[in-house]
Order: C-alpha cells, then sequence, then structure tokens
C-alpha cells in the first residue's frame, strides 16, 4: 500500500537555527486514508540530507490523543537540529505497532528546510569536513608551495654622457639592461609535515569516531543476502578484528527474512583456539516472518579478540534451512541506527581519491 507524509495546511516548513519552539504537523496516510497511529508502540522522526541519515527523535503517542487521526506534531528539539548547518533536509516517520514498522512515505522522504538566524549567517556544520572545499584550499597552497623565491633583479646599467650645450650632440649610448637573476630552487613539500597536519588529524578522527552511528564492522552490506545452514546455524557473517571497550555499551542490529524456523543474531567472542568468551543474543523473528533482530549490551574485559556475528537458530536443526539477511551493523551506545558502511569503506572511494590528489598537487605521497 502506499504511504504518504504531508504536511499539514497550516504547519511550517522551515525552522530557524536555534529555534526550539517552532512544530511541524503532518499527516500520516495509506492508500489514501489517514491511518490510526494510537495504536503504534513506538513512532520516531528521522532526518537525513544528501549526505544520508544524521538523527533522530521519538514521538510520544500520549501527544496524539487531542489531535485528528492520522496526525502527529514534532516540535524539534536541540539534539535533533543543534549544529546542522543551513540548507535542505528530508523526513521519515517510523511507526512501529504490534505488526511491524511502517516507514512514512514510502517513496521519497519529505523536506523541509533548515534557515540561518541573524546571529549566524554562515551556519555552524557537523563534525564533517567538505572534501571539495579541503581540496580546493590544498590546491591553492600548493600554488604556493611549489613556486621558488623570485631571484634578485639585476643591477641596471650606467645612463650615456650627456653631448656639451651648443651644438645638439650625438646621443649618448643608453646602458645595458643587467642580467636577470638566477630562478630560485623549486619548493618541496615534508610529506610527514602534510599527514599529520590537524585538517588531516582531525579528518582521520571523523572517519574512526563518527558522531552519528558509524558502523563498526565491515564487510556488510545493505542489500539482502543468503545464508543456509542447520545444527544452531551460528553462520559467520561478518568476523571483524576489533576490541570493544570494557563497561561500554553497544547494539548490534540486522534485518532477517524468509526462514521457516525461527531464527536470531548472536554476536559472539572466540579465543584463537576456539573457545567462545562471551556472547550476546538477539530478539527471536519468528518463522515465516522478517523484522530486526537486535541486541543492547554492555561490554567486559572479554570483548577483547575477534568478535563475530552469526545468524543462529533457536534450535538445533537436523536439515538445512534458508532465508535472508541484510543491514548488519554493529555501533556504540544503546540505539540502533540505521545501516551505513563502515568509514574507511567509504573512504576508499571517490573521497580519498580527491584527498590523495591535493597532496600529490603539493609534491606529497600517500599510500
Amino acid at each position: 500500500m502506499d504511504k504518504t507524509l504531508e504536511f499539514t495546511t497550516k504547519s511550517p516548513r522551515q525552522i530557524k537555527q536555534g529555534d526550539t519552539e517552532t512544530m511541524f504537523t503532518f499527516i500520516c496516510k495509506s492508500a489514501g486514508s489517514a491511518v490510526d497511529l494510537t495504536q503504534a508502540t513506538s513512532i520516531t522522526a528521522k532526518i537525513g540530507n544528501v549526505s544520508g541519515y544524521l538523527r533522530s527523535q521519538s514521538i510520544t503517542i500520549t501527544s496524539l490523543a487531542a489531535l485528528n487521526p492520522g496526525w502527529l506534531n514534532l516540535q524539534p528539539m536541540p539534539d535533533l537540529i543543534s549544529g546542522l548547518p543551513a540548507g535542505n533536509y528530508q523526513l521519515e516517520i517510523w511507526v512501529t505497532d504490534q505488526a511491524g514498522t511502517s516507514i512514512y512515505p514510502s517513496d521519497e522522504p519529505l523536506g523541509f528546510t533548515i534557515t540561518n538566524n541573524i546571529e549566524n549567517e554562515s551556519g555552524a556544520s557537523i563534525t564533517t569536513i567538505a572534501f571539495d572545499d579541503f581540496v580546493e584550499a590544498m590546491n591553492k597552497a600548493a600554488s604556493t608551495i611549489a613556486k621558488g623565491d623570485k631571484g634578485d633583479k639585476g643591477d641596471k646599467g650606467d645612463k650615456g654622457d650627456k653631448g656639451d650645450k651648443g651644438d645638439t650632440g650625438p646621443q649618448g649610448e643608453p646602458g645595458q639592461t643587467g642580467p636577470q637573476g638566477d630562478k630560485g630552487d623549486t619548493g618541496t613539500v615534508d610529506n610527514a609535515g602534510l599527514t599529520t597536519a590537524p585538517a588531516f588529524v582531525a579528518l582521520e578522527t571523523q572517519v574512526n569516531n563518527s558522531a552519528v552511528g558509524t558502523n563498526l564492522l565491515t564487510g556488510t552490506s545493505g542489500t539482502l543476502q543468503t545464508y543456509s545452514g542447520s545444527g544452531w546455524g551460528s553462520g559467520n557473517l561478518s568476523s571483524t578484528n576489533i576490541s570493544l571497550i570494557s563497561g561500554k555499551t553497544y547494539t548490534a542490529r540486522m534485518w532477517i527474512q524468509g526462514y521457516d524456523v525461527p531464527t536470531k543474531l548472536v554476536v559472539r567472542v572466540y579465543t584463537a583456539s576456539g573457545t567462545q568468551l562471551a556472547y550476546a543474543i538477539g530478539n527471536v523473528i519468528d518463522a515465516n516472518s522478517s523484522g530486526y533482530s537486535t541486541v543492547t549490551w554492555t561490554a567486559d574485559s572479554n570483548w577483547t579478540s575477534n568478535v563475530i556475528t552469526t545468524l543462529s537458530f533457536v534450535s538445533s536443526q537436523s536439515a538445512t534451512h534458508s532465508g535472508q539477511y541484510s543491514e548488519l551493523k554493529l555501533e556504540k551506545g544503546s540505539v540502533a541506527t540505521d545501516w551505513s558502511l563502515n568509514p574507511s569503506e567509504i573512504l576508499t572511494q571517490t573521497d580519498y581519491a580527491k584527498i590523495k590528489a591535493a597532496i600529490v598537487a603539493l609534491g606529497g605521497s600517500l599510500s
């Protein structure tokens, strides 16, 4: 069924930076009819921009009591929009009830705008480095660093003697122009200095410790993958050599569908010899059903070895069972956010190429 999300007639479509009082009002429809949101167990507003998901904010079910069917209010709190630069953003409403999760709208997200206030015309930015601006600045620097010092100007030649007064004498010969100074040596670049410069350190920190839902696992995918197994299942879906921090909270989540037996996500840690040290178990996805299996836990001193995520059956199976999974993600904190690639996998694509080109333009190198 086609799901739509619309602003109500009198709702604003934009908000200024720092405004915590403006309230958006939306209406959720399914197949053209307003939906009953009062039966939901949770409602979440999620916002993003052209780069992807940014943040989310919960909407209380009790706030729907005085509203028309399908209507809901969103008053953006500072945690949702603080620090976001002025620009165009997109919004989705995620509604979870006993039947599952519905996302409004079902096609393109609903757009809204954040504008500058009078105190901050340039706007504040999330801790993200704009690669195009970064490359442009580095290339400008290259145009000056690559040039050597200008040679000294040659001495000016002597002027010819003036003839005696009276009859006009012959004009004196002009002096010879002095030789041009030698061109300075081509400037050089300290490659070690470049790669430890604050801009590069800031970029590395951002990549390794993103503020918004960094996926700690590598080799995951947002498209459906097939796994077949018997026994307890325990398919090794991602084996990432990371050490979790004792006392810190982590959340793992994975979409599961198509299995005719109950399944779940299990995160395990083994020693090099194969002894299981610790594990964390997600919620069960019923047979012939689909949904997210999610687990949140606090790591202890055992979580210092290879972390393995597995798709497991609830009971041991004598036959082989097949199904699909996707959106496997392990992240810091107690909230599961939308799936994304590990930042290192993103950096190895076009953005990494741009940075490398900027360094090469300066005469340095980056392997």
